[in-house]
């Protein structure tokens, strides 16, 4: 774990792969970067976080990604380009807001705008085949790393339910009753549009 209780690769892949890798993250960030050029995004490389994040320092919108989620063994192209996706959507994802801060868009609304608005826009025709590949990887990932988390710092959304939002979202269908009964109990009030 990082000194952010983030999860770090735990064994690093060959020079080769390696190099494949970094470069398929570059060419999405490149991607990503003319699609919204609202967001500044950036590649961590060396680092062994396996973590995505958005943030906003002063008016300016950032996106990150962590060297461990792109070598990460569960992420091929889909799965981070469906990771960056979601990071984005914490700025441009809409409401609802997450109530502890206040300019970021709530997890499972950024999961839904990531699959139903930014994947189209990425991959065009091919984006519903590629959100849900994504959304496998993504899944998997999830569930392998729950077991680091202790029971206190566990997502409000578990993996499943994460996964339902991600396929709602490629199918252009309601967002999930498992996400809307989630915000409701973790933040008191109705999911807007229910």
């Amino acid at each position: 774990m990082s000194f952010l209780g983030w999860p770090i690769e735990q064994s690093p892949i060959d020079e080769r792969r390696s190099c494949w890798r970094k470069k398929i993250a570059t060419d999405l960030l490149e991607l990503f970067s003319k699609t919204f050029p609202d967001v500044t995004y950036d590649l961590l490389w060396e680092s062994p976080t396996i973590n995505a994040q958005a943030w906003l320092l002063g008016s300016v919108r950032y996106v990150r990604v962590y060297g461990g989620l792109v070598r990460h063994a569960a992420i091929t192209r889909s799965g981070l380009a469906l990771a960056i996706a979601h990071e984005t959507g914490h700025h441009l994802g809409g409401l609802p807001r997450d109530p502890d801060e206040a300019w970021i868009t709530w997890q499972g609304q950024a999961d839904y705008w990531a699959a139903g608005t930014a994947m189209p826009l990425i991959f065009g025709s091919n984006a519903r085949k590629a959100t849900l590949r994504g959304a496998r990887q993504l899944l998997k990932l999830h569930e392998d790393l729950a077991s680091l988390f202790d029971e206190g710092d566990e997502p409000d959304l578990s993996p499943q339910c994460r996964y339902a939002i991600f396929v709602a979202g490629a199918l252009g269908s309601e967002f999930p009753s498992c996400a809307k009964a989630e915000f409701r109990r973790n933040y008191q009030r109705e999911y807007p549009g229910n």
